[in-house]
């Protein structure tokens, strides 16, 4: 009697079907990952742009112009730049040199309107970056400037990863970032 041969069961089907599950987590992972290290490059930024403010009031500038040094800082996290609507084509040079040229202009508006017509960016005009200060009644103290963003989470799965995210006007799930920073008030030790 002969015995024929019974051909191995295929598993064709599930090898594909578990490399595509770990090729699917391991993506979930790497761009949480990513989304974290933005995040956290993020909140850097903010930092910088909280104490660039509280050194701007410290120092006896208004509120407006601590609130436009922490909008230079924050230029970063501040998404894109709107150079078209500024009035930038791409014969002008680079984007860069433009925002360059551009930013001590927009430190020198007198307002809001002007400043905008300046210099302007996607973050900006949805009005995600705000500055909030506190400080005492009678100056000479410490000034608190807290810099708040919605930062938008760009990478792919990022509703999947963080699915608590708040959604804006236009789909995009955002995370709340705020950054302090202190400072001693010593305008008033020399300003009159």
């Amino acid at each position: 009697m002969t015995r024929r041969a019974v051909p191995p069961p295929r598993r064709a089907g599930q090898a594909y079907l578990e490399t595509l599950l770990a090729l699917l987590v391991l993506c979930v992972l790497l761009f949480g990952f990513l989304q974290a290290a933005l995040a956290l490059g993020g909140r850097e930024i903010l930092h910088h742009a909280a104490s660039r403010a509280a050194r701007a009031r410290a120092v006896g500038f208004n509120s407006w112009m601590a609130t436009k040094a922490a909008r230079v800082a924050a230029i970063p996290v501040s998404g894109k730049l709107l150079a078209e609507d500024l009035g930038w084509t791409p014969a002008d040079g680079s984007p860069a040199a433009f925002e360059r040229a551009r930013i001590p202009d927009y430190l020198s508006a007198e307002n809001h309107e002007r400043a905008d017509w300046v210099l302007n960016y996607e973050e900006w005009e949805k009005g995600t970056l705000s500055v909030r200060e506190s400080g005492s009644l009678f100056g000479n103290g410490t000034l608190d400037l807290t810099v708040r963003h919605d930062a938008p989470l760009w990478m792919p799965f990022a509703r999947f990863a963080v699915p608590w995210a708040p959604l804006d006007d236009e789909g995009v799930p955002r995370v709340a970032m705020e950054a302090t920073a202190t400072q001693g008030e010593h305008a008033g030790l020399y300003l009159e």
